[in-house]
């Protein structure tokens, strides 16, 4: 079963198989490129029509480039550079996300070194040529290709490095399960998303959140340095005592906006033995469960994360779920879970309450849908960076939106809720929305410390609705906007940047609210020809 189907089902899987759907946190799937289609496109389902609006004219011609230019750039470079021509191309052109086969790269570069990326930096540079920048392929929009693009991809660099002194070295093509697995077998982690194939660049470079994100801060708060190739074709690295401001920038605004990210230095954490929860019940108590979790949720103790899941079935009575993590005992998320049913005004007893202890890594093997696979069957399938021979796990078909809110909804902000999934259900639609708790070590960063500014939020909401890859998006995609739009006046009007939102006119203030006249600065120091501009919201 897919893990958006997941999603779908409840928020969760039963107990049966103690897997567990948190969404995937980071779409974007780039090492550095912020991913979206243009002003409207991943919100009306238009998709990879309107991808390359903003820059249809170079993307139509892949720039200025000649034939023998390209075949002059793949014989330079010591990873594969892929042609329309070559077999490998109907494979390498591709996304995670379906909505986008129809886009058509120039060339896709699988960079093996910072030497491969200033070779394809210096080529888009002498023929106009437009880049996109690519880790995991997981682009909400398909930000991550593009018709006539150069697609620089990262996967090449993908080596987890074993920890030394607290920290760790991971290449920017990494995979999410390839680190957990690389840094597991030595009991530590990083705080990260579920999503198996995301690439671990893509996901730190907008924040990066996940069930232990409340114990131990965003991915990106545990960045401690970086490399990248700026648009020049330097090599720089990057932390708090050199390029410090870039260094700020890429925690939080650094998909796509300021160089290619080859490598990442992280501060690592114990990977201690935890406690996986699941609870459902009756759709009639809904409201009760929705008004009880957002008290409950961003109010527990540190190793405390929880979501909320609303889920519209089509033709059915919609399901309610909450789902929780703990880095704590056994008994001590057994009591609080008993306190969120039991609070004054709540739902009660759930109708099935599954609390599971786990290992570290097995729990992220089971938000990731790979508790019965291999590290290597937990891939893509196929023989280029990234994929494994024996990978078993396909592509889907999506849209999701997001707001973040500062304060509790209001009963007329659940009821607006619970109608917006009760109409997706009559519509046939298949989708939820996910309430994500954040509090605790998220929001003791202070709130311009990093390019990640939604520091005060109490909880993120995202709304997702996905459908068969050869369906037709119209009336999923209507109602994701109605679901947004109605949810709108109910938050605080900031979005999350890594589930990047086409649909957004004020996205700058809503990705980045008061960093953004400093990131604005970052981005002429670094990239003062705009090289990294050809996306509708770049800096």
């Amino acid at each position: 079963m897919k893990r958006r189907t997941l999603l779908q089902a409840g928020g969760g899987l039963a107990a049966a198989s103690v897997a567990l759907a948190t969404g995937c946190d980071n779409k974007t799937g780039k090492a550095g490129a912020a991913s979206s289609t243009s002003a409207t496109g991943a919100a009306t389902g238009t998709g990879a029509a309107q991808t390359n609006a903003a820059s249809a004219s170079a993307a139509a011609t892949g720039g200025h480039a000649s034939k023998a230019s390209w075949t002059a750039l793949g014989k330079s470079l010591d990873g594969k550079l892929i042609q329309s021509s070559d077999a490998a191309y109907a494979t390498a052109r591709r996304l995670y996300n379906t909505r986008y086969d129809t886009l058509k790269p120039t060339a896709i570069a699988y960079v093996e070194h910072p030497a491969d990326i200033a070779e394809c930096l210096a080529f888009a540079r002498r023929h106009d040529t437009p880049v996109a920048i690519r880790s995991g392929g997981h682009s909400y929009a398909g930000w991550s290709s593009g018709n006539g693009k150069l697609v620089i991809d990262v996967s090449a660099l993908s080596k987890v490095g074993a920890p030394s002194g607290g920290t760790t070295r991971i290449g920017a093509g990494a995979k999410l399960i390839d680190v957990y697995q690389g840094l597991g077998a030595h009991g530590v982690t990083i705080p990260g998303g579920s999503c198996p194939t995301v690439g671990i660049s893509g996901l730190t470079l907008g924040g990066g959140h996940g069930v232990a994100s409340r114990a131990y801060g965003l991915t990106c708060d545990s960045l401690v340095g970086a490399t990248l190739v700026t648009a020049d074709g330097k090599t720089v690295d990057c932390d708090k005592s050199r390029h410090a401001d870039l260094f700020w920038a890429l925690r939080g605004a650094g998909n796509g906006n300021f160089g290619v990210v080859t490598e990442l230095r992280f501060r690592t954490h114990p990977a201690p033995r935890a406690v996986m929860a699941y609870m459902t019940w009756p759709w009639a108590k809904a409201a009760k469960v929705v008004a009880s979790w957002q008290k409950w949720g961003p109010a527990q103790a540190d190793e405390i994360w929880s979501a909320c899941h609303l889920d519209a079935r089509p033709g059915t009575t919609p399901s309610v779920s909450v789902a929780a993590f703990s880095l704590g005992s056994y008994r001590e998320l057994q009591n609080a879970v008993d306190k969120l049913a039991d609070q004054p005004g709540g739902p009660g007893p759930a109708k099935s309450v599954h609390l599971t202890p786990t290992g570290y890594l097995d729990a992220m093997e089971s938000y990731a849908g790979c508790s019965s696979k291999s590290t290597a069957q937990c891939h893509m399938p196929g023989s280029l960076p990234g994929h494994t021979s024996a990978g078993q796990l396909g592509r889907e078909t999506y849209a999701a939106r997001s707001h973040f809110f500062d304060r509790s909804l209001s009963a007329a902000g659940i009821r607006t809720l619970m109608d917006q999934i009760e109409a997706g259900g009559r519509k046939g639609v298949n989708g939820n929305v996910a309430l994500t708790a954040l509090g605790g070590a998220i929001n003791r960063v202070g709130r311009t410390d990093t390019a990640f500014v939604h520091r005060g939020s109490r909880f993120l909401a995202q709304y997702l609705t996905s459908w068969p890859a050869s369906g037709s998006s119209a009336t999923r995609t209507a109602w994701l906007n109605s679901f947004h739009d109605a949810m709108r006046r109910h938050s605080s009007g900031a979005a999350y940047q890594n589930y990047t939102d086409p649909g957004l006119k004020d996205w700058k203030s809503a990705y980045y609210g008061a960093a953004a006249t400093r990131l604005d600065q970052v981005k002429r120091t670094y990239d003062p020809q705009r090289l990294f501009s050809t996306f509708p919201q770049a800096l």
